[in-house]
């Protein structure tokens, strides 16, 4: 309550709706949007077995831990699998990501919903391994599909992934022009000089996992690891010319994909289960060599802040490494950083009764 002239009122705040990131005109009104389509994220993160939306069972693993996240319609004693005990808490910290509130407006939701759904017919489109296909042959189809995922990925915070604001700008123009109208004016200087190349495993096994990896490192093109594809995308065309930046080996094929611009119709280049297979243990390892690299400097910076000097020693150091992987706790809680802390106490502990 505020008093003036010993008038008493109250004051109302009104919310202010943000705009849409997309047009950057109309209010954005719209809730429950997906960064990326459902269609592609089902297997990565839907609960096993099941394809509808908000039954996502998911997890995203960083450098020191693994975070878990699932749908309101995920029932109970498939989080009890998962969790063990499921509490007010759980529920309370549960945050899917790659859903997001008032990001965009009504009208571009419902445009980016016709093009998601336009380019999910594609995949009804197979071919013989180590073969290029054609996968729509509405010239602008694809290449507006897969910009309009690249900006979405990297106009939410905390993905993982940014591109340099001239790129981001640049995406968010040709969305805004052409997402509605698929026609590219050929004298657009937005559309010259961009490109991609896309792989795909289109007989990946159902129950085989698959991810959603955006390397921060890979500019140059960058590079996705998207469910069943591998996407490869430059901002410059000269680019081809280079060696290729490794990316678990995928590298390898990128040199009999054929490049798509924004004026041909989209050819993707069909690799066998077993190429996505092995591209995916790699980048396992690859994440997993460096969760135990992270682990190793904290241990030693630990141990010289409780007044040790150089690292750790090494038996004690490789015990607690061992207990962090053959942890008997649920999948969801297993590698998180509240699990990793009593290990690492648990471990010291009973090494100092020793």
């Amino acid at each position: 309550m505020l008093k003036t002239r010993n008038k008493p009122y109250t004051t109302t705040l009104a919310f202010i709706m943000k705009k849409c990131l997309l047009c950057q005109e109309r209010e954005a009104d719209k809730t429950g949007s997906h960064i990326v389509p459902h269609f592609l994220l089902k297997r990565i993160d839907n609960q096993i077995g099941a394809k509808g939306r908000d039954k996502e069972l998911g997890f995203v693993i960083g450098k020191l831990e693994t975070k878990s996240y699932f749908g309101r319609n995920v029932l109970p004693e498939e989080l009890e699998k998962v969790y063990g005990e499921v509490n007010d808490e759980l529920i309370e910290n549960n945050d899917i990501s790659f859903i997001v509130d008032n990001f965009f407006c009504s009208t571009c939701e419902t445009e980016l919903g016709k093009l998601e759904s336009e380019y999910a017919l594609s995949l009804k489109k197979t071919a013989k391994r180590n073969t290029n296909y054609t996968s729509v042959k509405n010239k602008a189809i694809g290449f507006i599909f897969w910009i309009s995922i690249i900006w979405r990925i990297s106009i939410l915070e905390n993905s993982g992934f940014k591109l340099k604001t001239k790129e981001e700008n640049k995406l968010r123009r040709i969305l805004k022009k052409y997402l509605a109208n698929s026609i590219l004016d050929n004298n657009d200087q937005d559309l010259k000089n961009i490109g991609y190349k896309l792989l795909r495993s289109p007989n990946y096994p159902e129950g085989l996992a698959t991810f959603l990896h955006c390397s921060p490192f890979n500019v140059r093109p960058y590079s996705f690891i998207i469910d069943e594809y591998i996407l490869f995308f430059y901002f410059k065309s000269t680019y081809l010319n280079a060696m290729p930046s490794t990316f678990y080996g995928s590298e390898i094929l990128i040199k009999d994909a054929e490049y798509n611009t924004p004026f041909t119709s989209e050819t993707i280049l069909s690799i066998s289960d077993i190429d996505l297979k092995k591209i995916i243990q790699n980048f396992v390892n690859h994440g997993a060599s460096i969760r135990m690299n992270e682990y190793v400097e904290i241990l030693d910076e630990l141990h010289r802040k409780l007044g040790g000097k150089g690292k750790m020693d090494e038996k004690l150091k490789q015990k607690i490494l061992n207990n962090i992987a053959s942890s008997t706790e649920p999948i969801g809680k297993k590698d998180s950083m509240e699990n990793i802390r009593k290990i690492i106490i648990t471990t010291m502990m009973e090494n100092n009764k020793g």
